[in-house]
């Protein structure tokens, strides 16, 4: 700069001296020169914005590659299918929603805002310039496309509250619910759905079962069955004002690889010797190997989601009877099973649901819940009038390998009780299928969680409105829906009412809160912060990195 200031003085004192030496009628012309060098100059004084990359160096903020270890395969990464524990690890990082929720609000994700113009109507704006890896313009049409796809299909269940989702402008979207929306209600239905252009989902083969089409800041490079997926950054995302975007769109990694370990045990071996940077599926007992040691990183998480075990209610079922139901309850050792499965990492169920739940009251760890009682477990079954060799069926998934484990803990408890298990375990997709057909089972294993209140898994499980006026397993129930209406209303929602509905969902038994996992989530040292979704799920652009 110093050197640019002498060039221009020196200039500057020599027009001066022709300007004395010329005639006065040139003069202005004779300046003109002089008065127009300072833009001729002007590479000179680009000289700090040319060395601009330099100084941002943006190649180096992005950290190659990590790799995360996940329990489960997702089987079918369609946007519309049920959920299992592989598909929700790798949800995030695959799929778009309208908003991104962090406690009980909204951030702006592919929707920009909604508003409630009536009672039970919704309106929501999307942002104008969102599109896919594929280059598809998103518009409301195809908001109302995924909605009402979804909705058909009905895997996502917490839909079953929606009456119709319609396009009213180019990028105005409205949705009308069944009821009006207590605490959470709306905002779950508005979190729940993937959101892809209906022209790539109907040009997919097989309904992006294998390669989805998204709007993610990531695109899917590779998926190996079974293996692993690979993610790759996208260049060219959408989203460039990082101000009106959650944080899960962040790209802080530029290739991000699911690697599928489905036994526990594993999970500790891929980070010892370093084919894992990340993982969630540490069991309890190696936890040790880990926490204090140099270059780890330990965190705990109990796991939103709740097992379950649910009784068919269909007509003609043996399981209609509250005796035999809780006749089962009692013979099931709940920390037995916790300390067989995964010991360290399984905290005994205390409602359907825990504490990770807006509105959860705390004096239901200390009241009893079915706790173990196999004298008692025999005179309810004696006083159901179900025969002396009963033999039932009970349907499971086929992962995680865990899943097997709990189902023959159970198997040999009823056993002991009098009742024959047959155990029949399916890939997800032909669960998600058969968990709605009630001549396939009488006794499931499934979870829940449903949104951020405490009412959300009895309402996923138990809402009339969703299932065509029972529960999810066939029971008919016009006071338990009343309960859970007062207790998730915006004007009754109090422990009171919540206690009300939970101890008579508790006295009826229709399913019985078996447990929850506890995450241990290990991490490399070059893994600095580790982002974890609402799910509890790894989400590997939102992680913070030691860059190299």
């Amino acid at each position: 700069m110093k050197r640019l200031i002498s060039i221009l003085s020196i200039l500057l004192a020599l027009s001066m001296l022709l300007a004395a030496c010329a005639p006065a009628t040139e003069a202005p012309a004779a300046e003109e020169p002089a008065a127009e060098e300072p833009a001729a100059e002007e590479p000179a004084a680009e000289e700090p914005a040319a060395e601009e990359p330099v100084a941002e160096e943006p190649a180096p903020a992005i950290y190659p590659k990590v790799t995360v270890a996940v329990p489960g395969d997702p089987s079918n990464l369609g946007p519309f299918v049920g959920m299992s524990l592989g598909r929700i690890g790798v949800l995030t990082t695959m799929y778009e929603y309208l908003f991104y929720q962090v406690g009980p609000n909204l951030n702006p994700y592919i929707a920009k805002s909604f508003e409630k113009v009536a009672e039970k109507t919704y309106e929501v704006t999307i942002f104008e310039n969102v599109t896919d890896s594929a280059g598809n313009h998103i518009t409301a049409a195809d908001v109302a496309y995924s909605y009402n796809t979804a909705m058909t299909l009905g895997n996502l269940r917490p839909l079953g509250d929606i009456e119709s989702v319609t396009a009213k402008s180019d990028y105005v979207v409205e949705f009308v619910t069944k009821a009006v929306q207590g605490p959470g209600g709306i905002e779950k239905i508005l979190v729940e759905c993937p959101i892809v252009s209906q022209a790539a989902y109907e040009a997919s083969a097989d309904e992006m079962a294998t390669k989805p089409i998204t709007t993610a800041a990531y695109v899917l490079t590779e998926y190996v069955p079974g293996s692993s997926l690979t993610f790759e950054r996208r260049a060219d995302y959408w989203q460039t004002d990082t101000t009106q975007s959650p944080v899960v769109t962040k790209a802080n990694v530029q290739t991000a690889v699911f690697q599928i370990i489905t036994e526990p045990a594993q999970h500790t071996v891929a980070l010892q010797t370093g084919s894992a940077h990340v993982s969630t599926s540490v069991p309890g007992s190696d936890v040790a190997l880990f926490e204090g040691q140099p270059g780890f990183t330990v965190l705990r998480k109990m796991d939103n989601l709740t097992n379950v075990l649910a009784f068919n209610g269909s007509e003609g079922n043996p399981f209609a009877s509250k005796e035999l139901r809780q006749a089962v309850s009692y013979a099931i050792d709940r920390k037995a099973l916790c300390d067989a499965i995964a010991p360290g990492a399984c905290n005994p169920s205390h409602e359907i649901g825990n504490s990770n739940f807006i509105g959860y009251l705390t004096k239901w760890d200390t009241e009893s819940y079915y706790e173990y009682d196999l004298a008692k477990a025999k005179e309810l079954y004696a006083a159901s009038g179900a025969p002396a060799d009963l033999t039932v069926t009970l349907l499971a998934q086929s992962q995680p390998p865990s899943t097997g484990l709990v189902c023959q803990v159970i198997q040999a408890d009823l056993e002991a009780l009098g009742i024959t298990v047959n155990i029949v375990q399916v890939d997800p997709p032909v669960f998600n299928t058969e968990k709605t057909d009630p001549t396939k089972y009488d006794l499931m294993l499934d979870a829940t969680a449903g949104g951020d209140f405490v009412f959300s898994p009895w309402k996923l499980m138990f809402d009339q409105s969703r299932y065509n006026g029972t529960t999810s397993n066939w029971f008919k129930d016009d006071e338990l829906q009343a309960l859970m209406d007062t207790a998730s209303a915006d004007a009754t929602f109090n422990d009171e009412n919540v206690d009300a509905a939970w101890q008579y969902i508790k006295e009826q038994d229709y399913m019985q809160g078996l447990f929850s996992y506890v995450n241990n989530i290990v991490s490399i040292s070059d893994v600095t912060s580790v982002f974890l979704d609402g799910r509890g799920f790894v989400v590997p652009g939102a992680c913070e990195y030691a860059l190299p």
